[in-house]
């Protein structure tokens, strides 16, 4: 995360007085902190960030600081938090996003490459076109009683021909080489890839990589995150007849998914038309009151497809990462729970671990 705020100077150190009074209650710490009221109100919510980092025993690291800066930002008012925005679309630097820019840079280079390949492919068959027609005049060369200067323009114009088409066939058998490594190389490069192109989100690898990384700070810090899985029913697809149209609205649903989680939540197309989303620092309560607000926005969308409107039905799982469940584990459970859910039940269903343990 950027800085926020001005540079400090001289002048704002004096301004600033920090005093920290350190007390133990119950193996917590509390810091309070006195500041002039000269002070902005970005500089009085970062040191309140602080606090509740420290207060809650998780390590103030600027990773867990962006998390808790985020999740404490939903708290304050409308216009605070679109300072805040404005602030970071300037100072932001994301090396997921990108990564993200480089992976889509890097696919597009591909497609070039293999239009690029059709194109020679098209040239190669045109030449084995002009052997071939070579190759039936010659013949008609030798049946019929031209002069011998005639036939030796033709044998002569074969055998320059039969040159250039086996330089060709060599070039081409070369390019063909690199390109199946290049095939090859871009395969091994899509292993680990972190983001779905299809609908702007990360993909079902990534997000499993930083769940479990999610899981182990869990059991060193012991904080709650929790993970959602969210399907659009069968139901809602079999409303548009065409492949496209589906991805579409799959590709809407995730740009409103994106809009309404907060920029260090990790939302991932896991497939089977379900988006899974990592909640780090969210306790059960507060993403049941996210997955009612998710449910809602989508419920009551408006969203026109071939003058199709389509009704969204979806299904939303919940489970709380456990230290004693594997991360595969609580994602089957999710996956489970969200299937007992839609239009006609609940908004919601949590994960039980009965048994799983």
């Amino acid at each position: 995360m950027g800085t926020l705020g001005k540079r400090v100077t001289k002048k704002s150190k004096t301004d600033i007085a920090q005093k920290k009074v350190i007390s133990r209650d119950h193996s917590k710490i509390n810091i309070q902190f006195e500041i002039s009221s000269s002070s902005n109100e970005i500089e009085r919510f970062s040191i309140s960030v602080l606090k509740s980092l420290i207060n809650n025993g998780i390590p103030p690291t600027p990773d867990n600081f962006k998390i808790y800066f985020e999740k404490l930002l939903d708290d304050k008012s409308l216009d605070f938090q679109r300072k805040i925005q404005e602030l970071l679309e300037f100072e932001e630097s994301n090396y997921s996003e990108n990564r993200v820019e480089i992976e889509k840079d890097i696919k597009e280079i591909f497609v070039s490459i293999n239009s690029i390949i059709k194109v020679v492919n098209s040239i190669y068959k045109n030449i084995r076109l002009i052997k071939q027609l070579s190759s039936e005049t010659q013949q008609e060369l030798q049946d019929n009683n031209n002069s011998l200067i005639v036939k030796n323009v033709a044998m002569t114009f074969k055998d320059k021909l039969d040159k250039f088409v086996a330089s060709i066939d060599k070039q081409l058998e070369s390019l063909k080489d690199k390109y199946q490594k290049a095939g090859e190389n871009f395969k091994s490069l899509e292993s680990s890839t972190i983001f779905d192109t299809r609908f702007g989100v990360y993909n079902k690898r990534y997000f499993i990589e930083q769940a479990k990384k999610e899981r182990q700070k869990i059991l060193k810090f012991h904080y709650e995150s929790t993970i959602v899985t969210i399907q659009v029913k069968d139901s809602v697809l079999k409303q548009l007849p065409y492949q496209k149209d589906k991805i579409f609205l799959l590709r809407i649903i995730a740009k409103m998914l994106l809009k309404t989680s907060r920029r260090n939540d990790i939302i991932a197309y896991f497939g089977e038309n379900s988006f899974i989303l990592l909640l780090r620092h969210t306790n059960l309560e507060n993403t049941k009151m996210a997955c009612e607000r998710i449910y809602e926005m989508l419920i009551n969308s408006n969203i026109i497809l071939n003058d199709v409107e389509v009704n969204i039905d979806i299904g939303i799982g919940i489970a709380k990462i456990d230290e004693n469940i594997e991360i595969e584990e609580s994602i089957n459970c999710a996956l489970e729970a969200m299937a007992c859910s839609g239009k006609g039940k609940d908004i919601y269903q949590i994960c039980k671990y009965e048994g799983k343990k």
